[in-house]
């Protein structure tokens, strides 16, 4: 069990809901008891984009999910601002995992998009499918800190892999350093000050993956070098063909959560693989209720 008991599935009347149904129903078959299908009728978007019908609705889901998933899933249409309605659906059904969809080339360019808004301040874990993207579960990349959030990704990552039932599932836990500023100080060359960075980041990434229950699972370490973290991971997604990219969320805290971290928000604007953005459940529950609170 990969530990999404209840998926939210936010479509949007595109073609885009094809690829973000298929990662819905993907994980319906590998354990998941509720899917919760929920179209938001933006009134901002005016005639623009005719509403969708209840009806409707259930007849485009029907024909995306298999009959043997239709007693666990469920249809709904809100009306509001889809960020607002997003986030109220993740908590008013307890969601485990919201999968969300976003269109490619990324035009998620800056804080201000969407997809991050929504992977900032959800109570639950987010996955955000691109589009043409069709789920497969047996190359994972983690990109890791060695902090308790990472630890909860590479968990959440390696049950993934497991009920995936893939032959030979192949987990790459990644960590990125960066060189020190003014090295020369310290009378060490660029070379010897990257040699150490990367035996530093071996060893924290050795001592945390012995923490990982991983038993039937390969696992690789990696450690990268780079002053641009986001770009680093997704470079290496790309080298190395993985199926989807796995990250935790940073912060212990309720507010710092919320924040989200930048690598994680700056991986969401650059890597057009499946991406997971790993969070402790409820963790930004009292963040939504104050700002529910005033609107």
């Amino acid at each position: 069990m990969h530990g999404f008991e209840k998926v939210g599935v936010f479509l949007k009347n595109t073609p885009l809901d094809e690829a973000v149904a298929a990662f819905a129903v993907h994980l319906g078959q590998l354990g998941s008891q509720e899917i919760h299908c929920v179209l938001v009728n933006d009134p901002a978007e005016g005639e623009s984009s005719k509403p969708i019908q209840a009806d409707e609705l259930e007849a485009r889901v029907k024909s995306m999910f298999p009959s043997d998933m239709f007693g666990r899933t469920t249809c709904e249409i809100r009306e509001g601002h889809p960020l607002e309605q997003v986030l109220r659906v993740a908590r008013d059904k307890n969601l485990d995992l919201a999968v969300i969809g976003r269109k490619l080339p990324s035009n998620q360019l800056g804080l201000g998009s969407k997809v991050a808004k929504i992977a900032r301040k959800a109570p639950c874990s987010v996955m955000v499918v691109p589009e043409l993207c069709r789920p497969h579960f047996g190359r994972i990349l983690v990109a890791v800190d060695c902090s308790d959030h990472s630890k909860l990704a590479m968990e959440t990552a390696a049950a993934l892999a497991k009920a995936a039932g893939e032959p030979h599932p192949q987990l790459f836990a990644l960590t990125v350093r960066q060189v020190a500023s003014r090295y020369d100080l310290a009378g060490v060359t660029f070379e010897e000050c990257a040699d150490a960075q990367r035996n530093y980041g071996q060893r924290d990434l050795g001592k945390f993956l012995e923490e990982i229950d991983s038993k039937g699972i390969s696992v690789e370490p990696m450690v990268l070098l780079s002053e641009e973290p986001a770009l680093a991971i997704t470079h290496a997604a790309m080298a190395k063909k993985m199926d989807i990219v796995v990250a935790g969320s940073r912060g212990a805290t309720s507010t710092a959560a919320a924040l989200l971290g930048s690598t994680s928000e700056n991986l969401l604007m650059a890597c057009a693989c499946p991406i997971l953005l790993v969070k402790e459940k409820g963790e930004t529950l009292h963040f939504l209720e104050a700002l529910f609170s005033m609107s």
